[in-house]
């Protein structure tokens, strides 16, 4: 159950739809592995070309605590042009995730 997130964009790029899901699967014998995912769609809203754009989320437990930040990036997007993307977060506690922060900017 996702408890609650926010989200922030930055000039021209707007961060359209975004989704949580986090599990939790058995690694070595000695460990348990598990992934937070966020996925969605993100939009260049402005008449230029965007470089670099970049997703940035931050994971948090049920208490608000920070498990750990992720991002990913693309070379550009151009006007109008829409993005598909998909920021993980790998950790042995990643499955405790139950919300996010996530914001979009250009470097």
């Amino acid at each position: 159950m996702l408890l609650g997130m926010s989200c922030s964009t930055g000039a021209g790029l707007e961060i359209i739809s975004h989704q949580l899901t986090a599990r939790q699967f058995t690694g070595d014998l000695n460990s348990t592995k598990s992934a937070a995912i966020v996925s969605g769609v993100a939009r260049n809203t402005s008449k230029a070309t965007i470089s670099n754009p970049v997703i940035e989320v931050t994971f948090y437990d049920a208490q608000k605590n920070m498990i750990g930040a992720s991002s990913t990036v693309r070379a550009f997007l151009e006007p109008a042009e829409t993005w598909n993307f998909t920021v993980q977060l790998t950790t042995p506690d990643a499955w405790k995730v139950r919300s996010y922060e996530i914001s979009g900017s250009n470097q």
